[in-house]
């Protein structure tokens, strides 16, 4: 939508008013957008969870299997992001809506499985919420970005790589958070 913005305004900046945030986007170049998203939340009650739990440590049963450890946060829409050895060792398909529609989460979330590759580099396996199995999800980045940043697995500036694409995020000093990408 910004590169759309400043195509078609002939512009290098565009403004997104979302349901809960205002968007700021810059043009780098023809193929790569610069969002500044804001902060995160952390807040149990604004993430939104059904209950106070620690949002660095959520464990969710689901069949036979628990995924512990979960980060729960908002970066304008809900996520847990749970970090793995294989992030695409678990079938998306079946757990995504399970998760998404646990009890925990009021209003629904997305879901992350996320593989360390070193500390600048996160592979992400996502279930959007209500859209399903997807390529890329921005939120999801970032959720990711500033979960692995926060238990001190990433630096403040890092590629999430999806099966399609990369988006770089950088964290400041400030908690706002950037993505660049395509």
């Amino acid at each position: 939508v910004a590169k759309i913005l400043c195509d078609e305004e002939r512009k290098e900046e565009a403004v997104i008013a979302t349901s809960n945030r205002i968007l700021k986007a810059q043009k780098i170049s023809q193929n790569s957008i610069r969002l500044t998203m804001g902060e995160p939340i952390f807040e149990w009650k604004k993430i939104p969870l059904s209950s106070d739990i620690d949002i660095r440590n959520i464990n969710i049963k689901i069949n036979d299997l628990e995924f512990k450890n979960g980060f729960a946060l908002n970066v304008g829409n809900p996520h847990i992001v749970f970090f793995v050895d294989d992030c695409f060792k678990y079938d998306l398909k079946v757990i995504g809506p399970l998760i998404e529609n646990h009890k925990l989460f009021p209003e629904k979330t997305n879901v992350t499985f996320a593989q360390i590759l070193d500390k600048k580099n996160i592979l992400v396996n996502v279930w959007e919420r209500g859209a399903g199995l997807t390529k890329a999800c921005g939120t999801a980045a970032c959720a990711t970005a500033v979960a692995g940043n926060k238990n001190k697995l990433v630096e403040n500036k890092v590629a999430i790589k999806f099966k399609e694409g990369v988006l770089n995020i950088v964290l400041d000093e400030t908690n706002n958070i950037f993505m660049t990408g395509p």
